[in-house]
C-alpha cells in the first residue's frame, strides 16, 4: 500500500505525519459510539435482546477507528536531499502525490491556528514551490517553525551547494 521509490543518489532526510493529537477526535467518537449504546442497553437489561446488533455495531466502530488510524499513519511528508513529497490518502484506495524539487521552492510559511494547536503546540507549513497550481501544506505536524527553518535550511543549501559545507548543518527535527 504504501511504497516510495529514490532516485539514484537520493536519500531520505526526514519523514513527518501529523500529530498524534488529531487523533483525538476519532478517539472520543470511537468511545461515544461505543460507550452510549452499551450503557443504555445494559442499564435496561436490552444487552441479552440486542446482542448480535451490540457486537455487530462494535465491530464496525472498531474499523471506523482502524480506518482512521491507518490513515494517520501512511499520511507523510517526505523530504529528501533532491525534493519534497506530500503523500495524501483521503481513503485507502484514494492517494495524491505532490512534489516539487528543492531548487524550486519560492516561499516557505508555517501558521498555527485556533486554542488547540496552540496548547499542543501543533500547525501546518506550506511550501510554494514554481511549477505546483497548489502549495505543498503539511498538515498538523509538530513544531511547525522548526519545520519551516529545516526546509529552508534544505532548499538554500540545494540551491547554493557550497553552502552546505561551509555553514548549514541539517539534522533531523522532532
Amino acid at each position: 500500500m504504501f511504497k516510495f521509490d529514490l532516485y539514484e543518489n537520493e536519500k531520505v532526510i526526514n519523514i513527518y505525519r501529523q500529530t498524534e493529537a488529531v487523533l483525538f477526535e476519532p478517539v472520543l467518537v470511537l468511545f461515544v459510539l461505543i460507550y452510549v449504546p452499551w450503557f443504555f442497553l445494559l442499564k435496561y437489561d436490552m444487552a441479552a435482546t440486542y446482542l448480535n446488533w451490540l457486537i455487530f455495531w462494535t465491530v464496525l466502530v472498531f474499523l471506523y477507528g482502524l480506518n482512521k488510524y491507518l490513515l494517520w499513519l501512511i499520511n507523510v511528508y517526505i523530504v529528501t536531499t533532491k525534493r519534497i513529497v506530500n503523500i495524501n490518502y483521503k481513503t485507502l484506495l484514494n492517494k495524491t502525490v505532490l512534489e516539487s524539487p528543492l531548487e524550486r521552492i519560492l516561499n516557505v510559511s508555517f501558521s498555527v491556528k485556533g486554542f488547540w494547536q496552540l496548547l499542543f503546540q501543533f500547525g501546518s507549513v506550506e511550501v510554494q514551490a514554481i511549477g505546483l497550481s497548489e502549495p505543498i501544506v503539511i498538515k498538523n505536524v509538530p513544531q511547525p517553525s522548526k519545520i519551516k527553518d529545516f526546509l529552508w535550511q534544505v532548499h538554500t543549501s540545494r540551491s547554493n551547494p557550497g553552502l552546505l559545507n561551509n555553514t548549514v548543518t541539517i539534522k533531523n527535527v522532532r
